[in-house]
């Protein structure tokens, strides 16, 4: 009688531990199919049904790009985003004109030198950076409670490298190497109040013996310059000028190089000058929440798509500005292209040099900027 006990008995057990494993395999299963791509759980992944988000950037590419790997995700999730297109300067004109109003948008893409006046202005919210995890691939100094860094360009002079090798002009290694003889009246300069006329301000008066607090040698040299044109907006005539050879050099971010090579203009190169005990200059992009915005939570998740691994990537690649993400910056050291334009090895990027903005001076270098413009 024990021995058929004993068979039953065992059965028993192994159809128990039977159950259990096939309830512990289940439960994994459905734990998976909670689980998004990215690891987070779906039933934590924001909706934001009925929400309009106004994103303020530049117009052109840098807005489709915006649109396509950034806002496409918010729409996704249920939110209209509208796009208020102007450079970060013109932005801030349209908050101060719109003091004691509703703000005319609600996430801002700004560059390092207006984030003071943003501040000054008391524009910018905190931004909870819980929301913004991706922040983690981020150096400490590139984000913090007002602002999150977006991408760097990388300050410096593009040239036709074809007309320099054909007039035995050797690639530009400083500022002061656009007032070659050679170059008279092939040379561009950004006109003031454009992204980067603060840098070559910078780089002009570090060659010339000045610096943030002393941009005066660098003015002077400008006007020795006697620049073809001072260029603004988004470079399209500037394009055609370097394709048809109307144009050799400019004070151009890297960037602009990687983009006319896409459109088939490979005779241009980028160089990065020396500023001091450094090599090439760095241009933060930052984004920032304006204050008092009803979409906080959809600006704060639109800066965290902003900044993913992948987004960046495709922003370098097809844009030419520097990602900020470590994981897109790995990736990115494989593509040739960029490998050439780009500095992009860590203690290439640590060594960029990076302006004191507690020394610049917007409003009095625009003045002396005019007078110098005026001057025969």
């Amino acid at each position: 009688m024990s021995r058929p006990a004993t068979r039953c008995s065992t059965t028993n057990r192994r159809c128990a531990m039977r159950r259990r494993v096939m309830r512990t395999v289940l439960g994994v299963l459905g734990l998976l199919t909670l689980l998004a791509p990215g690891g987070a759980p779906r039933a934590q992944e924001p909706r934001f049904d009925g929400v309009t988000l106004r994103v303020a950037t530049w117009g052109g590419g840098n807005r489709d790009f915006v649109r396509d790997k950034v806002g496409v995700e918010l729409e996704k999730r249920g939110a209209k985003v509208e796009y208020v297109a102007g450079s970060p300067a013109e932005n801030l004109a349209k908050l101060i004109a719109a003091r004691g109003r509703p703000a005319p948008f609600d996430v801002v893409e700004m560059i390092d030198s207006v984030v003071p006046d943003f501040m000054e202005g008391g524009f910018l919210q905190k931004i909870e950076l819980a929301n913004v995890p991706n922040t983690k691939s981020l150096k400490a100094f590139q984000y913090d409670d007002n602002k999150v860094a977006n991408w760097v360009t990388q300050e410096g002079i593009v040239y036709h490298a074809e007309k320099f090798k054909e007039l035995g002009i050797p690639a530009p290694v400083k500022y002061a190497d656009l007032l070659n003889p050679k170059l008279k009246g092939k040379v561009v300069f950004p006109d003031v109040g454009t992204g980067g006329w603060v840098h070559a301000i910078v780089g002009m008066s570090a060659a010339f013996g000045g610096s943030e607090a002393n941009i005066d040698p660098g003015l002077s040299a400008i006007k020795d310059l006697r620049p073809r044109s001072y260029f603004s907006g988004s470079g399209e005539t500037e394009y055609t000028e370097f394709k048809n050879g109307d144009i050799w050099a400019a004070p151009m971010h890297a960037g602009w190089a990687i983009q006319m090579h896409k459109r088939g203009i490979t005779q241009v190169k980028s160089a990065h000058m020396q500023v001091g005990q450094k090599r090439g200059m760095a241009k933060y992009g930052y984004w920032g929440v304006i204050k008092g915005t009803p979409a906080t939570r959809a600006a704060e998740y639109c800066i965290n798509t902003y900044i993913s691994a992948d987004a960046q990537e495709y922003m370098t690649k097809n844009r030419g500005l520097v990602a900020v993400n470590a994981e897109a910056q790995r990736r990115l050291l494989s593509d040739p292209l960029l490998a050439e334009m780009l500095l992009l090895k860590p203690e290439e990027i640590g060594n960029l040099y990076l302006i004191d903005f507690s020394k610049v001076r917007i409003a009095d270098w625009t003045d002396k900027w005019n007078r110098m413009i005026a001057r025969p």
